[in-house]
């Protein structure tokens, strides 16, 4: 059985962490002087799942200064996010050829409930999600593809994955994936990509 993995961000839904950044000032009022360091730390964090939403909203307050609450960062993130249609319409393509379809994401749960304010039971569609937030584990690290390899129960080579991140394509590949760079210059070569591996006429 062949399987399709799609990233989310910048795959499916495009947004650019500088929004993040400029809504976070935006919402605060004020100038918070962001901190590349520790804001990276929390973020991944929160996408490992090693803190909750509140705990992440409550030390961001608490080193910038600001009164956020988890309703406003899903409010920014429902905003910043938009969708891209190449990604889309392959995914959609997948699913409606019956190809078994899922998400392989770093991404917190604050993410998925703005996703899902935007476009109602979009993520439904796939067959299945491997969410961090969920399984403890960020791309690159190998042992999030391992887990997602020991699920679905197929070899790696039977996995066609996209990402928009050299190096979680890189860590995939070394594990035996079929993984390629969804960027925009490489879209149409990974459009014929996927057809060519799951045999798409």
């Amino acid at each position: 059985m062949k399987v399709f993995l799609f990233d989310i961000g910048n795959v499916l839904c495009d947004f650019t962490y500088e929004k993040f950044l400029n809504k976070y000032e935006e919402i605060s009022g004020k100038r918070v002087g962001m901190d590349g360091v520790i804001e990276e730390e929390l973020y991944h964090a929160v996408e490992r799942g090693d803190i909750s939403d509140q705990t992440y909203v409550d030390r961001m307050n608490q080193h910038y200064k600001t009164s956020w609450l988890v309703e406003d960062l899903k409010q920014a993130w429902q905003e910043i996010f938009s969708a891209n249609e190449v990604g889309r319409a392959l995914y959609f393509s997948a699913i409606e050829k019956k190809v078994p379809v899922y998400a392989l994401s770093n991404i917190a749960k604050y993410h998925i409930s703005a996703i899902n304010r935007n476009w109602n039971n979009f993520l439904s569609s796939a067959t299945g999600l491997f969410l961090s937030y969920e399984m403890g584990f960020r791309k690159p690290d190998p042992r999030i593809y391992k887990m997602v390899l020991h699920q679905l129960q197929v070899p790696a080579e039977d996995c066609f994955f996209i990402d928009d991140l050299a190096e979680n394509i890189e860590a995939a590949r070394k594990i035996g994936m079929q993984a390629h760079q969804f960027i925009p210059e490489n879209y149409n070569v990974v459009k014929e990509q996927a057809s060519a591996f799951f045999n798409w006429v």
